[in-house]
């Protein structure tokens, strides 16, 4: 396979490509997705009194953390750096102008029920519709896990969020969720089929960005 300066592999994947003199060099994104159905949800929702209205929404290190296994996990591989994601990765590495990077607080999960043949590196959007829904970025559920040459972000969508065919990924800087981007829109992945979430279900998307 070949392996450009922006396109990656997304599992829900991230990753881009530098060659080196005499080396090279990759970054994928791993984009996975955990779901659970409306009575696991229900229950883990009563066994962690959340329940009450107003109360937090669950995030999937609740599921985890009450040991209920999703019914459904899935990867995606596949992703492109868009020209604007990667002007903005560059200006931070080397201190050009921009100053607001991806922490807990300006990184969401957008996905949505476009159907566009391809993702685009001038790609600034999702290809879905307005509204919500046909679209939905979450913010994720903490600043990024720092691993080994991996950064890891986790967004939980919840009973109301994202309740339609799930055929696109990206990765944007907002501060909170909604249905519009907020620039730039580091990635996209479309064609991705993971199937239609619905009301009172959870699903929890996770991107893996590996460097090697």
């Amino acid at each position: 396979m070949s392996i450009d300066a922006a396109r990656v592999a997304d599992a829900v994947a991230v990753g881009a490509s530098v060659p080196m003199p005499g080396e090279s060099a990759a970054g994928t994104t791993r984009w996975q997705v955990e779901r659970w159905d409306q009575e696991q949800t229900g229950w883990a929702a009563r066994r962690l009194g959340l329940v009450a209205p107003g109360a937090r929404q669950l995030v999937g290190a609740d599921f985890r953390a009450l040991r209920v296994a999703p019914y459904l996990a899935t990867e995606v591989v596949g992703n492109l750096i868009t020209n604007a994601g990667w002007t903005r990765l560059m200006n931070l590495l080397t201190n050009q102008g921009a100053t607001q990077a991806l922490d807990a607080t300006h990184a969401r999960v957008g996905v949505g029920n476009g159907t566009t043949p391809a993702e685009a590196y001038a790609d600034t959007d999702l290809a879905a519709s307005a509204g919500s829904s046909n679209r939905w970025f979450q913010l994720v559920s903490s600043a990024g896990t720092l691993g080994t040459r991996t950064l890891t972000f986790s967004a939980t969508f919840g009973t109301s969020d994202g309740n339609f065919s799930w055929n696109e990924f990206g990765i944007d800087f907002g501060t909170a969720s909604g249905n519009t981007v907020t620039a730039p829109l580091l990635n996209h992945k479309v064609g991705i089929a993971q199937g239609s979430k619905v009301s009172g279900q959870t699903w929890t998307a996770t991107a893996t960005l590996t460097f090697s």
